[in-house]
């Protein structure tokens, strides 16, 4: 693999890496505007260049665009992407500081150091790990993303019953449009929800025009510009960095790992390692948000999920993520068929992509560090003029996505995400709900089919059983640790005695 990387290093191949890095910038910080859709309507250039130009681009834009959501996310609480929702829940609480260099730093050191890492491991064990994705039935697949939502449930709020609830919510969405199985209609009462509730515009709604809601309610402004220095945007210290460590190399373990898995993508790899970094954190507060461990975990996690979906779209044809599933149109295109004889009968335009990779995450992290100056500047207009031009954004995004539909379920979604934020209900559970929800239905579905209805024979399996398992602990401890303390204050209350 290593012999590949001169022939790589071209100038055609570089002018396209880059013009793929900075296609992608602009389509992950646009709201409303998600990667998949970006890459889709970007489809038709491949019909008039030649192909590995066409995949070095697409796989460019995919890596700068999963980045680039955290931007908009950290300024202006608005996630450009859907995976970079944490990032908007951590990153947000820096800019109303007066600190959203320090938070876009630590995202720009965490995504680029997690993308590099991943890339090097699609370089060099790609066909084996994508062969150990073949070893997880649909049983483990519906049992994993029931821990998913566990995790977030016991992890964000401060009652796990709410969680529960806006879980319970977000599955109950999952399931409108046209069934997977029998393709028959479910909750649809508009031809625009056949395909199911778009995502950017939940997102998009819970998070960001219900931020504006709330501020117009609340009767407050913003982030005050006069405390963001645009002076101090950078990277994190090496002590900040260093107390980073071990949150870095989890979340991009689990990415890697979850990107591997098809289906699974980089919002959910995003959403677990946030929530799993939040149960261990040891803080006074555990619910506490605006911390750079938060923003590491979430950012770590999304774009090593997003190379590592990379691994079974090249090694097996089977696409890792929705994006990746788009980029398999390209191949299409150029009558290439993914998989192991690609490797065979194309071994170059397979180094030439995966060294491409490597080189698109080396090159965001350079550009990234300018390209945030001129966003961030924005931060500076006043709140009115910057919060009319994020809803003009978001309205014409989901009017260009899904037409008036779309458009309808935004605002239902920031109808909704006041809702919440006035009840203290988590939005995050919400959000998984709607993403995990698919997920666990079609597998455990699919796992029942395989064993004639036989709810005995899928416990039965190890690996399905510790993932349930772990997800019953998951919920239960947070509330035994909570019996057990409160029953140590009693004692040592009760040893104080009276004075």
């Amino acid at each position: 693999m290593i012999d590949a990387l001169l022939p790589t290093i071209t100038l055609s191949t570089m002018v396209f890496v880059l013009a793929g890095v900075l296609v992608g910038f602009f389509i992950g910080a646009l709201p409303g505007l998600d990667i998949t859709t970006g890459v889709a309507l970007l489809l038709p250039i491949t019909y008039v260049i030649a192909a590995e130009n066409a995949l070095v681009f697409f796989a460019a834009v995919y890596c700068a665009g999963v980045f680039a959501g955290s931007i908009t996310a950290i300024l202006f609480n608005v996630p450009g992407t859907s995976e970079s929702a944490m990032t908007a829940i951590e990153g947000s609480p820096f800019t109303r500081r007066g600190e959203p260099g320090l938070a876009l730093g630590t995202a720009i050191v965490s995504s680029g150091l997690a993308g590099i890492g991943a890339s090097v491991v699609l370089i060099s064990i790609a066909p084996r790990l994508a062969q150990l994705a073949l070893l997880i039935g649909p049983a483990d697949y519906a049992a994993l993303a029931i821990l998913g939502l566990a995790c977030v449930s016991a992890a964000f709020g401060q009652s796990i019953l709410k969680g529960i609830a806006a879980s319970l919510i977000g599955l109950f969405v999952g399931t409108i449009g046209i069934d997977r199985i029998t393709s028959t209609s479910r909750f649809v009462w508009s031809d625009g929800l056949a395909d199911g509730i778009d995502f950017v515009a939940a997102i998009i709604g819970l998070f960001g025009v219900a931020s504006i809601m709330m501020n117009v309610i609340q009767g407050d402004d913003g982030p005050d510009a006069t405390k963001v220095s645009l002076r101090r945007l950078g990277y994190p210290s090496m002590a900040q960095f260093f107390a980073l460590r071990f949150a870095l190399v989890r979340s991009w373990l689990i990415g890697v790992v979850l990107g591997i898995l098809p289906g699974v993508g980089a919002t959910s790899a995003s959403f677990i390692a946030y929530s799993i970094q939040k149960q261990l954190d040891r803080r006074t507060n555990p619910h506490e948000e605006g911390t750079l461990e938060g923003i590491a975990s979430a950012e770590a996690a999304n774009n090593a999920a997003g190379v590592g979906a990379l691994i079974p779209l090249l090694s097996l044809g089977i696409p890792g993520s929705a994006t990746s599933a788009v980029i398999l149109g390209a191949f299409a295109i150029h009558n290439l068929q993914p998989g192991p004889l690609l490797f065979i009968q194309r071994p170059d335009l397979v180094d030439t992509l995966l060294w491409s990779v490597l080189c698109a995450n080396v090159m965001f992290v350079v550009l990234a560090f300018f390209f945030v100056r001129l966003l961030a500047q924005m931060v500076r207009l006043p709140y009115p003029l910057l919060a009319t031009g994020i809803l003009t954004i978001s309205i014409t995004g989901a009017i260009a996505v899904g037409g008036m539909d779309t458009l309808a379920a935004m605002f239902v979604f920031a109808a909704v995400g006041v809702v919440f934020q006035v009840l203290a209900v988590p939005t995050v559970p919400l959000i998984l709900g709607m993403i995990l929800g698919p997920i666990i239905e079609v597998s455990l579905r699919r796992a029942l089919l395989m064993n004639d209805d036989n709810f005995g024979a899928l416990i039965s399996q190890p690996l399905t059983v510790i993932l349930l398992l772990a997800a019953l602990a998951v919920l239960l401890l947070p509330s035994v640790f909570g019996v057990l303390q409160s029953l140590r204050r009693r004692s040592q209350g009760t040893k104080a005695g009276p004075l």
